[in-house]
C-alpha cells in the first residue's frame, strides 16, 4: 500500500509538472527586502561571498537597494511573469575589487532581467533565455540591513552631539556583518538582531592618524557603536541606544543619486514570447563608471585588511543566525521534555551526552567533562532550572550576591524574559567572588527557567565578544513555556 502511494505521488507530481507554465511564474514583488543569495559570473550561478551584502526593494515601479559598494535605483516594469529594470543610477563610491566585482555583476544582470518567479520566501530573476541571474532571499526581520549615515552619536559625556564640520560618519549592516567609516579610519566586524534587540560585537579598525580632533571623535563614536542594545525607528531615523534608552547613535539612509532614470527598454506583456523583443545591450558593468580612487566619501568596506582587536585568548567565531553555518541541539528538563532549541555557531562544539550535560556547554574548543564530573566552564553555557521564573530572576539580582550593573526585561520568542549583567560578591558559594556574568533568564512556565550566560574573572574584549555571543544565540533558538 505505502509502494502504490508513493507511485500515485509520483504520478500527480509528474501531471503537475507537465501543466506547468515554467519557471518564470510571477509573483509579488513589493512589499519585502530581498537580499541577494546567488548571481550570474560568467555564466554560473555564484553565491554572495559571507563579507558581501547587496539588496533590493521594489515599489510603485523603483527599484532600490545596495548593490555592494554603491546605493543604486532604477525603473521597472513587471507584468505577468516578465520583468524590465532600466538602467540603474548609482552614487559614485569606491571599494575593494571584490565588492566592485560583485556590484558589476549584480547590476548588469538586474539590468538584463526579463522574466521572474516570487514564491515564498525566494525571488529568482531570469535573463534571455530564461537563464537564471539572480536568486534572493527575503530579509530577514531586520531594520537595520543596508548603507546609513550617522547624524550624532553619544560622545562619553552623556552628550550626543553631531560629527564634526568636515568629516563624515557611515556604516553598512549586511546580514551578519557591520562595516564603514568612523572618520579617520574604516571598520569592521559582526552584529546580530531580532529586530529590536541588538547587539555589537569587537570592532576591528585600520590605523590611520589623523588630527587629534578627528581621532577623539572616532574614539567616542566606535564606543558608543560598541555600547547599543536597542533598535528605536522613528520615520526616516533610526536610534541605536543602550538598554536603558538613552542614544548613543542616531541613523539615517544616505540620499538617493540625484540621477534621471531611463525607462525600461520592452513592454512587459502578461504571455510574452519564448524571447523578448527588447534585446538587452550586454555590459559588463553599470552606466555609471565607479571612480577609481575613493571620493570624500569613504569605502564601506576598506581596502587595507582591519587590524585584529587586542584580546585576552581566541575570540569565539560565531556566524550570524541566517547564516548557513550554524547548528542546532534540543534541550530538555530531566523528565525529558524539550523546552528549547539552541542555535549555536556552526564551528563550534556541544556535549550531546551525558543527557544531563546535553545542549548545556558550548566552546570553540573541544569540551572535556572533568574527572571529578563536575560540570565545565565554557565560553557559553545554559541551564535548566525548576524553581519558578520569579524566584530565578530575584536571586540572579540579589544584591547580597551580585553587584547589578544591568537588568532589562524583555520578551523573547513570546516569552517574558530578564538581561541581567553582574558581578559576585562571593555570598552565594556557587560563584566565586569577582567574577562577572552575563546572562538572559526565560519563563519557561512550570518547566521552570532557563538561563542562557557566559562568565569570566575579566571584563575584557573576550568578554564582551561572548556576552555578543549569547545575544545572537537568544535571537536565534527556539523557546517554549510548558503549561
Amino acid at each position: 500500500m505505502r509502494t502504490r502511494g508513493i507511485a500515485a505521488l509520483a504520478a500527480l507530481v509528474l501531471v503537475m509538472a507537465a501543466c506547468s507554465p515554467g519557471p518564470e511564474s510571477g509573483g509579488q514583488l513589493d512589499g519585502t527586502d530581498w537580499v541577494l543569495r546567488s548571481y550570474d559570473l560568467d555564466g554560473t550561478l555564484t553565491l554572495v561571498p559571507d563579507n558581501l551584502y547587496a539588496d533590493a526593494e521594489f515599489s510603485s515601479n523603483r527599484v532600490r537597494g545596495f548593490a555592494g559598494c554603491n546605493t543604486f535605483e532604477a525603473l521597472y516594469r513587471a507584468g505577468g511573469r516578465t520583468l524590465f529594470v532600466s538602467q540603474p543610477a548609482v552614487t559614485l563610491k569606491a571599494c575593494d575589487d571584490e565588492a566592485m566585482a560583485l556590484e558589476q555583476a549584480f547590476l548588469a544582470a538586474l539590468d538584463s532581467s526579463r522574466f521572474y518567479t516570487s514564491r515564498r520566501q525566494t525571488l529568482t530573476i531570469y535573463g534571455p533565455g530564461h537563464t537564471e541571474l539572480l536568486v534572493f532571499d527575503a530579509a530577514p526581520r531586520n531594520p537595520l540591513l543596508g548603507e546609513w549615515q550617522v547624524t550624532a552619536f553619544n560622545n562619553g559625556v552623556d552628550a550626543v552631539i553631531s560629527p564634526l564640520a568636515g568629516t563624515d560618519i557611515d556604516l553598512t549592516f549586511g546580514i551578519g556583518s557591520v562595516g564603514g567609516f568612523a572618520g579617520c579610519n574604516s571598520f569592521s566586524g559582526t552584529y546580530g538582531t531580532n529586530a529590536n534587540l541588538v547587539r555589537i560585537g569587537a570592532l576591528a579598525t585600520t590605523r590611520i592618524a589623523c588630527e587629534q580632533e578627528v581621532m577623539d571623535q572616532e574614539t567616542a563614536f566606535l564606543a558608543a557603536l560598541q555600547g547599543v542594545a536597542l533598535v528605536e525607528t522613528r520615520g526616516p531615523q533610526v536610534n541605536l541606544t543602550d538598554l536603558r534608552g538613552a542614544i548613543k547613535v542616531t541613523l539615517v539612509r544616505p540620499e538617493p543619486p540625484a540621477v534621471a532614470l531611463p525607462e525600461p527598454s520592452g513592454e512587459p506583456t502578461e504571455e510574452p514570447t519564448e524571447e523578448p523583443t527588447a534585446e538587452p545591450t550586454e555590459t559588463a558593468q553599470p552606466t555609471e563608471e565607479p571612480s577609481p580612487t575613493p571620493t570624500p566619501t569613504p569605502a564601506a568596506t576598506p581596502s587595507p585588511p582591519p587590524s585584529a582587536p587586542s584580546t585576552e585568548g581566541p575570540l569565539p567565531s560565531f556566524a550570524p543566525p541566517v547564516d548557513p553555518n550554524v547548528a542546532t541541539c534540543d534541550l530538555a528538563t530531566e523528565d525529558g521534555t524539550i523546552v528549547a532549541t539552541i542555535v549555536y555557531p556552526g564551528d563550534w562544539f556541544t556535549l550531546s551526552e551525558p543527557a544531563s550535560a546535553a545542549c548545556r556547554f558550548f566552546d570553540p574548543n573541544e569540551i572535556d567533562i572533568p574527572a571529578g564530573g563536575e560540570a565545565p566552564i565554557t565560553a557559553v553555557m545554559a541551564t535548566v532550572e525548576a524553581s519558578p521564573y520569579g524566584e530565578a530572576v530575584a536571586a540572579a539580582t540579589d544584591p547580597a550576591s551580585w553587584d547589578v550593573r544591568e537588568t532589562t526585561e524583555l520578551v523573547v520568542d513570546g516569552l517574558p524574559t530578564t538581561l541581567v549583567e553582574g558581578t559576585a560578591t562571593g555570598a552565594d558559594p556557587s560563584f566565586p567572588a569577582g567574577r562577572s556574568r552575563f546572562a538572559y533568564l526565560i519563563d519557561l512556565g512550570s518547566a521552570g527557567s532557563l538561563m542562557l550566560f557566559t562568565t569570566a574573572e575579566t571584563v575584557d574584549d573576550a568578554y564582551a565578544s561572548r556576552a555578543g555571543v549569547v545575544t545572537l544565540m537568544m535571537a536565534a533558538s527556539v523557546f517554549a513555556s510548558v503549561d
